[in-house]
């Protein structure tokens, strides 16, 4: 028997293995249904992942965009409320401090802090704010208390 007979015969044996196994008169329909369920859930699944996938990715090109673009926007004057979603993000995001009681006040590029916190907690926040880009000036109003 040559090879290629071989393989056609089994492979007319796995299709009529298959076709007994899914035509069952007793049981055949709830192995349909269940292999219609697992298919459709693997190819949501996969969808599900390829969206993810590129929604990652487009946000990665955006960031590169942004990245790329940013030597053309150094020109640019920040208005204040763009400066303050800065500061916020920037020098707080990286603050360990805590947070609540801090007041950020912005006008014409000088940031104005206020709030009770510990003299080294006040002088990190300083260091952080003055090295957002768009900070003109700070002007420390904080309270320095023993507990921030």
């Amino acid at each position: 028997m040559s090879k290629t007979r071989l393989w056609r015969s089994v492979g007319i044996g796995a299709t009529a293995a298959a076709g007994m196994y899914l035509f069952d008169p007793d049981r055949g329909s709830s192995r349909r249904a269940k292999l219609a369920d697992q298919a459709a859930a693997f190819f949501r699944k996969s969808g599900e992942r390829i969206g993810a996938q590129a929604r990652y990715q487009r946000g990665v090109a955006r960031g590169a965009v942004h990245k790329a673009a940013e030597p053309f926007r150094a020109d640019e004057d920040i208005d204040d409320n763009t400066l303050l979603q800065k500061v916020r993000s920037e020098a707080l995001g990286r603050w360990p401090g805590p947070k609540r009681g801090v007041e950020i006040d912005v006008d014409a590029g000088t940031v104005t802090l206020r709030g009770p916190v510990t003299r080294e907690r006040a002088q990190q926040l300083v260091q952080l704010v003055a090295a957002v880009d768009g900070v003109e000036a700070v002007s420390d109003e904080m309270s320095v208390s023993q507990r921030g």
